[in-house]
């Protein structure tokens, strides 16, 4: 009797708990969400069908239910990390990664405990005016209930632009999200498409060791990796080239020494993050691979002559409604 006591007690303890959760869970829901949706036929950009695009943060611990993916979806995460569920299939997601869901597939997305997760995404398929410059690529995307990879191309970029454009509606913006749609849709293509095959070539086999070439596959490789560099002895490295002789050609041709071309670099990506990204100089500093905030806003100000607090607040005054 002590026994069947003690057990019913403890699924009474259980089914609060789960009652609890279940609340939590329901009291749990979005920052913001910035949504699109368009009918079939509604939004047509060339040979793209549109269905949705738009940009969510979500509390920790928040879920989206689980529903069938009508159309081809491409995410990409901005912040936080979390879980997209397909079908049966789990699978972790992190700031800085794309996630590519087929269509005929259950789709749910479960934010993690630690944190929000904020994410852009959009919905769309190929229609019959998608010629030659598209073939394979509707294949491959069905080829998979997914696709997941890091966003080597910076998409983030054009995703942002993009949902600005239908935020603003300024005009010729059907113009500019034709174009940015078709550059997203590429891009992840080759995401996904180059993520296990081999390195991209910087420089022509033909003039491996001509000097221009050289200064030329030096920019290159930064305008590409600009969020994975960490030094220029690992870039040399990677291009096979020695530190000194890759310093010494690059500063003989430019005028400029390397190091501060790839901190012009970095400070012109910055600024395109805080303003389009709407992301915090923190994780601007990080996804630049600066060692602290307080190095990024150094060197930030080293080239500005202000510190990235002030291009943000400028940036906020700037976008302030005349009516305030």
């Amino acid at each position: 009797m002590r026994g069947d006591r003690e057990k019913a007690n403890e699924n009474t303890r259980m089914n609060r708990e789960g009652e609890n959760s279940m609340k939590d869970k329901r009291a749990a829901g979005c920052h913001f969400h910035f949504d699109n949706n368009f009918a079939k036929g509604q939004s047509t950009f060339g040979g793209i069908d549109l269905y949705q695009i738009g940009e969510i943060c979500c509390e920790s611990g928040y879920e989206i239910a689980p529903h069938l993916q009508f159309c081809l979806e491409l995410s990409c995460i901005v912040s936080g990390s979390g879980y997209f569920i397909i079908d049966d299939q789990q699978v972790p997601v992190r700031e800085g990664e794309l996630l590519f869901n087929a269509a005929g597939h259950m789709h749910t997305i479960r934010t993690d405990t630690t944190g929000p997760l904020r994410f852009v995404y959009m919905g769309f398929m190929f229609n019959e005016e998608a010629g030659d410059e598209f073939a394979g690529m509707h294949d491959f995307f069905q080829s998979a209930p997914f696709h997941h990879a890091k966003d080597t191309y910076n998409l983030m970029m054009p995703f942002f632009r993009n949902i600005d454009e239908f935020y603003s509606q300024k005009p010729h913006s059907q113009i500019m999200i034709k174009n940015y749609l078709e550059e997203i849709i590429v891009l992840a293509y080759r995401t996904f498409t180059e993520k296990d095959g081999p390195a991209p070539r910087y420089a022509p086999a033909k003039s491996a060791h001509s000097v221009g070439y050289t200064v030329y596959s030096v920019i290159r490789y930064i305008d590409n990796h600009i969020f994975e560099l960490k030094s220029i002895r690992m870039m040399a490295e990677q291009l096979g080239y020695s530190y000194t002789y890759l310093s010494h050609t690059f500063k003989d041709k430019t005028g400029m020494t390397l190091q501060r071309y790839i901190n012009h670099k970095k400070v012109e990506k910055a600024l395109e993050l805080l303003k389009y990204g709407n992301i915090s100089i923190t994780q601007v500093a990080d996804r630049l691979q600066y060692e602290t905030v307080q190095s990024f806003s150094k060197a930030f100000s080293r080239i500005m002559g202000y510190p990235p607090s002030h291009y943000v607040a400028l940036q906020r005054e700037a976008n302030r409604p005349l009516s305030e």
